[in-house]
């Protein structure tokens, strides 16, 4: 999917329109490698409220792109990568891409769009301690198609009701695991290939502050700043249906728990 969008705007010739926003290239650049429900979405958002890391996303996500194509005139494939690579940077140049690692090999195997993540200056490697409690809430998330709510709380009568309503799929979960667990693996593989600085944050660690995950970033790249005083207005979906499927699934599949939780990271999950 992602090739054949990007195939399709490289066909084009530059749009006029791109002629106005600057083609400044870059000056830093950091990658966020996660996997899903890791609370990158959190992360990312106070990293935008900051501004001086730049404003990361899921640039390299064919849903974005193609919102992209929808809302200007006839882009081409360079238009986007200098739109965003100038746009979506810090007044300073810091930029952030957030990437799956299926997204980010696919981007790399075709070349594609590598303004966003070429040369890397910061690898923040984003991950979920829980990985039961991760692949349950991707299962909850894809079944009802709730995958954040708003700061305030507003919503959560209605996400209980239809976290309620979902029927337990212990297949489903394992689905969900063998993708993060895999895509763990690839990442490792992937870290160990290069000597890019890296920064390790967990879910847990955002849950409890998500300033210090941003602090973390910045400190890397030797950058100050005042702390924010707002609660973030982001913020996973969750009810208590998640813990009680946690519970039963690690009840139920308790071996498979056992396994991945010793050779998580080790081995593939692939079968």
């Amino acid at each position: 999917m992602l090739e054949s969008i990007c195939s399709r705007l490289a066909a084009r010739r530059d749009s006029p329109f791109f002629r106005q926003t600057s083609a400044r290239a870059p000056v830093k650049r950091y990658l966020i490698a996660t996997t899903g429900r890791t609370g990158s979405t959190l992360l990312c958002s106070r990293i935008a409220e900051y501004g001086d890391l730049g404003f990361p996303n899921e640039f390299l996500n064919e849903s974005y792109i193609s919102e992209f194509e929808r809302l200007f005139p006839n882009p081409s494939l360079d238009d986007f990568e200098r739109y965003v690579s100038s746009c979506f940077a810090s007044r300073d140049g810091v930029f952030g891409l957030k990437t799956d690692w299926w997204r980010f090999r696919l981007a790399r195997e075709a070349e594609l769009l590598r303004a966003f993540y070429e040369p890397l200056d910061l690898i923040v490697w984003l991950r979920r301690e829980d990985f039961v409690a991760q692949a349950v809430s991707l299962a909850l998330a894809q079944a009802t198609q709730v995958w954040h709510v708003r700061g305030d709380g507003d919503g959560d009568d209605d996400l209980a009701a239809r976290h309620a309503e979902t029927p337990f799929d212990a297949r489903a979960i394992i689905e969900q695991a063998r993708n993060i667990l895999n895509q763990e693996y690839y990442w490792r593989l992937y870290f160990e290939s290069c000597d890019t600085p890296r920064v390790e944050l967990t879910y847990e660690d955002l849950a409890r502050n998500v300033d210090d995950g941003v602090q973390a970033i910045a400190d890397a790249f030797d950058l100050s700043f005042a702390p924010r005083r707002n609660s973030p207005d982001v913020r996973k979906a969750r009810s208590g249906v998640a813990e009680a499927w946690s519970a039963r699934f690690e009840d139920e599949c308790a071996d498979f728990v056992a396994f991945w939780r010793e050779y998580r990271g080790l081995v593939s999950a692939s079968g």
